[in-house]
């Protein structure tokens, strides 16, 4: 019964995008996320299968280096040096990029391409850090749809052959110097106000959205090693859907603001159809149907990272991200060599291995409704995925360890916080994306638990006359 209404209750779940709350003076860390991924996805372009090193092909070799130096090269940043990082992470990246443009396909120039899928990574790792913390949550969503838009145009392109594969090598051109563009004009200032954060801990929120971050990366992997996944036929198919669903996607959430949790949903039935297909006749209407189905994918990779960045911003700090992005990202490297050595292996078991790695990953994904519902998109703070971003405002507060030990609940911490900054109870439902009658509900239980009876007391109780005096 729990699980049943957890479950109908995220159905009807819902965030608050618009996009009048896109900063101009936030593009650089918008844009800069999205160039590195697309990269990332789009070696199977650039080698042979006949390039190989340790009896591994160039796929699973550049995606294991761009995970290892993810994490390797942000395992040296701290917030004070975080643009110095960036900014020698992507030149070094541009050098190597460079050479390997101007060398013929051969274990050298893969050695190369090894080396700057390193230093991307690295790129990438300062630049989700930018994304998580710097963003607000439509700045977020349309960054994670921006990965999303330019992969799939790539994946058009290539399968159409617009420029005979000149444009492959132009476009990857174009990516290296944006990327590099943007680190450039990183700010250290920008990342100072995540030094006052709170010190956090890894709670079940960070936990469960950390856990579908993983799982759909992993189950979509496999998809690049099954049979004729970058033919052109594929690349067409994958690269069209794929663009329709990301338009869909954005145009549903400024419209209707159904909550993340559905696009969730959607990409892991969309995965598992896509494998489940694979076991048709090569060339069935069926088989070929597949290839439409995973344009799919680009919803895991927009919800992925929406919640990555939107939990990470409430419940994070520096010292816990790196922590995450040191450990996984490594071993997200595993996520290439399973498939890998099973394509090098046993071709046969591929579709087998990824129906059945989607099936179990999503059933865990159902059966975790209920905490996902409770720690959340229906936690004490969930009410922040409706807020232009995921609020701040106990956070001076907090430093001051005015409300601990009251018996107040998170979201009755911020209303007081909100009260002592000066704020009514219009401004406080407006800030907080609720109604009028929630927040004075709100303050109610705040000044019952306290046991005073007006904003005056308040004041009094805690020797402020206002903390925005």
């Amino acid at each position: 019964m729990v699980f049943f209404k957890s479950f109908l209750s995220l159905l009807r779940s819902k965030d608050n995008i618009n996009i009048r709350n896109v900063r101009a003076s936030r593009l650089k860390y918008m844009l800069i996320f999205p160039l590195a991924p697309v990269f990332a996805n789009m070696q199977e372009a650039l080698f042979s299968d006949s390039i190989r090193l340790f009896g591994l092909d160039a796929m699973t070799l550049m995606g294991s280096a761009y995970c290892i130096g993810a994490g390797a090269l942000f395992a040296f940043t701290s917030i004070k040096n975080m643009a110095l990082v960036s900014r020698i992470s992507g030149i070094a990246t541009a050098v190597a990029f460079m050479v390997w443009l101007i060398i013929p396909e051969s274990v050298l120039s893969l050695l190369i391409a090894i080396s700057f899928m390193f230093g991307l990574g690295g790129c990438a790792a300062c630049a989700s850090f930018a994304y998580t913390f710097v963003l607000n949550n439509t700045e977020r969503f349309l960054g994670a749809a921006a990965i999303s838009l330019f992969f799939a145009l790539n994946q058009l392109d290539s399968g159409l052959s617009f420029l005979s594969g000149f444009f492959d090598k132009l476009y990857l051109t174009t990516l290296i110097l944006g990327t590099c563009t943007c680190l450039f004009f990183y700010k250290t200032k920008d990342f100072i106000a995540v030094e006052d954060r709170p010190r956090a801990r890894l709670n079940p929120a960070l936990k469960l959205m950390l856990y579908f971050f993983i799982a759909h990366y992993f189950v979509e992997i496999f998809y690049t090693y099954l049979p004729g996944a970058s033919s052109p036929e594929a690349m067409v198919a994958n690269g069209a859907v794929g663009i329709i669903v990301v338009c869909l996607a954005v145009t549903l959430q400024l419209i209707t603001r159904r909550s993340i949790w559905n696009m969730c949903n959607l990409f892991f039935i969309a995965i598992i159809c896509t494998y489940i297909l694979y076991f048709m006749p090569e060339n069935s209407l069926l088989r070929n149907l597949a290839r439409y189905i995973h344009g799919f994918e680009q919803m895991g990779y927009i919800a992925a990272y929406y919640l990555l960045g939107c939990v990470f911003k409430k419940h994070g700090d520096f010292r816990i991200f790196k922590l995450c992005l040191v450990t996984i990202l490594p071993l997200s490297m595993v996520s290439y060599v399973i498939p890998g050595a099973i394509s090098a292996y046993r071709p046969d078991l591929l579709p087998l291995a990824a129906t059945l790695t989607s099936g179990v990953v999503f059933i865990v994904f159902i059966l975790m409704s209920p905490a996902y519902s409770k720690y959340l998109f229906y936690a004490e703070w969930s009410d922040d995925f409706r807020s232009i971003d995921m609020t701040e405002a106990v956070r001076k507060v907090e430093q001051s360890d005015i409300l601990e030990n009251l018996r107040l609940t998170p979201r009755e911490k911020e209303v007081a916080a909100l009260l002592l900054h000066g704020k009514d109870a219009k401004q406080i439902a407006e800030g907080l994306t609720i109604s009028i009658h929630t927040a004075n509900f709100h303050i109610k239980n705040l000044y019952k638990k306290l046991k005073i009876n007006n904003r005056s007391e308040l004041f009094a109780r805690f020797n402020f006359r206002s903390l925005s005096s």
